[in-house]
């Protein structure tokens, strides 16, 4: 399935104001977690499985990429956890249920790969939209060491894909890609150039 993406950046906007919200979660790290998204489950935490097993414990739908585009492969899971009174933003805490974290791998047709991640949206026992917008303030939270800033200093840009609104975080050649869709998030992170890994996230299904 390909989609017409539109591709708008918007840069220098807060992204508490438009941007997908991210998951609760400890400082980036980039020496223990995958992406600055994802900081509740580390890179050792991962353990290969089989397809249908990944699939009922993580209790989403994986998604892949059609033929054309490329290859599955490897594919693991992260076990979730549940964390009480989590510091979410100053004094307000909140127990956090973390579901299981799918990690895939594909080789593209083209060339290179592609990282996908994919959970559930962690549980944050607040109401809904306070919650949202505390997480949202979380992300945005300045401090004097960007090793204790949730993004681990990386300032993101808001972007528009598959639909929705996510975060794009670029370092080093590399960039990650994060959306939400039906409650699941997805991160996609890869060394190609922007236009083609928003060519093959569109492809995903």
């Amino acid at each position: 399935m390909l989609r017409t993406a539109r591709l708008l950046l918007f840069a220098l906007l807060p992204i508490a104001a438009i941007a997908q919200t991210p998951p609760p979660g400890n400082p980036y790290d980039p020496a223990r977690y995958p992406n600055p998204i994802i900081t509740f489950v580390e890179e050792k935490d991962f353990k290969d499985g089989d397809y249908a097993q990944v699939e009922k414990d993580a209790g989403i739908e994986i998604l892949g990429l059609s033929q054309s585009e490329g290859k599955r492969d490897a594919l693991s899971i992260a076990a979730g956890r549940f964390v009480k009174t989590m510091t979410i933003l100053g004094n307000i805490r909140s127990d956090v249920t973390f579901y299981p974290v799918v990690r895939q791998t594909f080789k593209l047709i083209a060339g290179g790969d592609l990282l996908l991640h994919s959970f559930k949206f962690p549980r944050v026992s607040l109401p809904q939209n306070f919650g949202r917008a505390v997480l949202n303030e979380a992300a945005t939270e300045k401090k004097k060491k960007p090793s204790e800033m949730r993004f681990g200093g990386m300032a993101p840009e808001v972007l528009e894909i598959r639909g929705t609104e996510g975060l794009l975080f670029e370092k080093d050649g590399k960039i990650t890609v994060y959306w939400e869709e039906a409650g699941v998030g997805h991160t996609a992170t890869s060394s190609l150039p922007r236009r083609e890994l928003f060519r093959v996230i569109e492809d995903l299904l």
